[in-house]
């Protein structure tokens, strides 16, 4: 694609693809817009291990339950 004319561009909702930010800083909104999120962000936080602990805190980890699925084995 040489120019972005030939792309239809469309905004993703915030309250189904919340950024980190939000969904993790704002328990308010969080709770307003549960079950409609479709996938969560994990910014505004730095590396790895805190990621995967901060998704593992709030249940959004599930990697290590579906391991034995996925061709890349446990992560």
């Amino acid at each position: 694609m040489r120019n972005s004319e030939k792309a239809d561009l469309y905004l993703l909702p915030q309250s189904a693809f919340p950024t980190g930010g939000l969904y993790f800083r704002n328990k308010t909104w969080a709770k307003e817009t549960q079950d409609k999120h479709v996938i969560t962000h994990n910014n505004y936080i730095v590396g790895f291990e805190k990621k995967t602990k901060r998704f593992r805190d709030y249940k959004l980890w599930l990697v290590d339950d579906h391991a034995d699925e996925s061709p890349l084995g446990r992560i």
